[in-house]
């Protein structure tokens, strides 16, 4: 019975036993801070010894491999940890099982002076991912709550404003889409701007392709271990919905494009036709107006001459009358009318007379218009009038 007993109090305080000894291993050890080495690393003193302290069931991003680019946030962790635990500071190391890994590095949970768990800060800061290596897990789950508390806030590795994070590149993605879908309300006038819009488009869905391969291609660095399968689904799902708005984006700026080509050219033949039509209108109302100023310049000549000929035979003495009683005289024979008597407007002779005369007034015939027609005797404006009195 005081032998099990023994055997308990052993377990409970941590010791080993050898051969005829007895010797107390402490489970944790003060230590102060002398350097920081990375988010997950640092120097520090214990006992009077100097030991590099790797925070265990963490890992933040790598800021040390030689192999390798600093990766994402890394930089941030280990200033952070500069920040939780300063140069100079104190700190409690508690340890799991194993307390020495393969590089030499002394495995421990670290709490700073207030008492917090520094391996789970980082993670709830979004600095840093739970890791389990067996057989020490004594903080995985302080660990991975953290982590779930990061992921549901948004921050660190999860956080869509930190650019170098596959959200933030994600929702780059996506906003670039929106803004041009948002764009495409407001489309340019001009061909040659649609034209841009869809080059635009074009590089967008080369640089959402490369997004959307990094999801089926080799995953390096914290940013992609951070993700959990369902982040991984949503994410993947988002950048996919992306890539096909932009494709469809790009169909329509390039048929737009040519809808606008098309409406404009029709556009251009339409006011070139009706420009074309206008000027034969404007021809044409031109033509007729000279047409109308001829005739009416034709119809002035020919007042002008019957006004003259009046004027000519209201001038011309009056014929002498007989006395009452006396015998007539005899009457003497006509002599043939002097050229001087014809109208100047036609041969053979047509005498002149105030009266307007046909060609049933006239006793010879047809006559050659050679003037003016003031008797309109050239009814078919051959030249020759009054043809039926030949």
């Amino acid at each position: 019975m005081i032998g099990k007993l023994v055997v308990g109090v052993l377990a409970v305080t941590g010791v080993t036993v050898g051969v005829g000894v007895v010797t107390t291993v402490a489970s944790s050890d003060a230590a102060v801070v002398t350097r920081i080495v990375d988010g997950d690393t640092f120097d520090a003193t214990v006992d009077g010894r100097s030991a590099r302290i790797r925070l265990l069931n963490v890992d933040t991003p790598e800021t040390k491999d030689p192999d390798a680019d600093v990766e994402c946030l890394g930089p941030q962790a280990a200033a952070r940890l500069g920040e939780l635990i300063p140069v100079g500071s104190t700190v409690t190391l508690t340890y799991d099982e194993d307390r020495i890994d393969t590089h030499g590095r002394t495995l421990a949970g670290v709490h700073d002076g207030a008492g917090r768990l520094v391996n789970a800060e980082l993670a709830r800061e979004g600095l840093g991912t739970a890791v389990l290596i067996e057989p020490n897990d004594r903080f995985y789950d302080d660990v991975l709550d953290a982590q779930d508390e990061a992921r549901v806030a948004a921050r660190g590795l999860y956080s869509p404003a930190v650019a170098c994070t596959v959200p933030a590149r994600v929702e780059k993605a996506t906003s670039a889409v929106a803004s041009a879908q948002h764009e495409l309300r407001f489309p340019s006038p001009d061909p040659a701007g649609l034209d841009r819009a869809a080059q635009r488009t074009l590089v967008l869905i080369d640089e959402i392709g490369a997004v959307q391969s990094a999801f089926t291609g080799p995953r390096r660095g914290l940013v992609w271990a951070a993700l959990s399968p369902d982040d991984d689904r949503r994410l993947a799902g988002s950048v996919g919905t992306a890539h096909a708005d932009a494709r469809a984006l790009h169909a329509r700026w390039t048929a737009l494009a040519d809808e606008t080509r098309k409406r404009l050219a029709a556009e251009q033949e339409r006011i070139a036709r009706e420009q074309a039509e206008k000027a034969a209108a404007d021809r044409a109302a031109r033509e007729a107006e000279q047409r109308r100023r001829a005739e009416r310049e034709e119809e002035d000549r020919r007042r002008a001459d019957r006004a003259a000929e009046e004027s000519r035979l209201a001038a011309a003495p009056p014929a002498v009358t007989a006395p009452a009683g006396s015998e007539p005289a005899p009457a003497a024979a006509a002599p043939a009318p002097a050229r001087g008597g014809c109208d100047a407007g036609y041969t053979p002779c047509v005498p002149v007379s105030a009266k307007d005369l046909d060609c049933g007034d006239l006793p010879g015939g047809p006559y050659q218009v050679i003037g003016s027609d003031r008797h309109r005797l050239d009814a078919d404006d051959d030249g020759v009038g009054c043809e039926g009195n030949g």
